[in-house]
């Protein structure tokens, strides 16, 4: 999105422009909830979250620092309300020490991916997605599908990058136990 548009709407919101605030949510709703889901896996609590994040990100809109994305603060918040539910649920997964493998998950990720039919890749992935863990489904997300850098993921998480090292490595590897095991690899 654009960081000068966002901050224009987010000066109208302070200055007491209510409205200005739908400008954000239609520009980042769709990213929020595709966060919110791969961790939650449950729509209806997506959307909870989601709207929670942005009730929570109107409410703490003058602690926004200009001088970061608007999409990485509120990411985090997505992220934060995410855990929250799921620790709330109980749900939650602890990290598990990464163990030195000598397999290379991160090629077999990839032909795993591959492999996937292209009509039916969206729904596989998906379908894969759903089965795995919160916090790898989230990084796998973010670092594939939305592209983010592992300094962005580390923003929008506020997880350390080593943590997100090993929680993409066994994110790969849980992706291609899954596939395999769900025949679509």
């Amino acid at each position: 999105m654009n960081t000068v548009s966002d901050n224009v709407h987010i000066e109208k919101v302070l200055s007491g422009d209510k409205e200005a605030f739908r400008y954000l949510i239609k520009a980042y709703q769709s990213m929020a909830y595709s966060i919110a889901i791969s961790m939650v896996k449950n729509e209806f609590s997506a959307n909870d979250v989601v709207q929670n994040s942005f009730i929570r990100a109107y409410k703490a809109l003058r602690s926004y620092r200009s001088d970061a994305k608007f999409s990485t603060w509120l990411y985090k918040i997505v992220v934060n309300e995410s855990l929250k539910l799921l620790k709330k649920n109980k749900r939650s997964q602890e990290f598990i020490t990464y163990m030195d493998d000598p397999f290379d998950y991160s090629t077999s990720f990839n032909q795993a991916i591959k492999s996937f039919e292209l009509k039916d890749k969206k729904t596989q992935i998906n379908k894969i997605m759903n089965l795995m863990k919160p916090k790898e489904a989230l990084i796998l997300k973010l670092y594939y599908l939305h592209e983010e850098s592992i300094a962005q993921i580390e923003k929008i998480t506020g997880f350390t990058t080593s943590n997100i090292k090993v929680l993409l490595h066994r994110a790969r590897k849980s992706f291609l136990a899954l596939s395999i095991k769900h025949n679509t690899y």
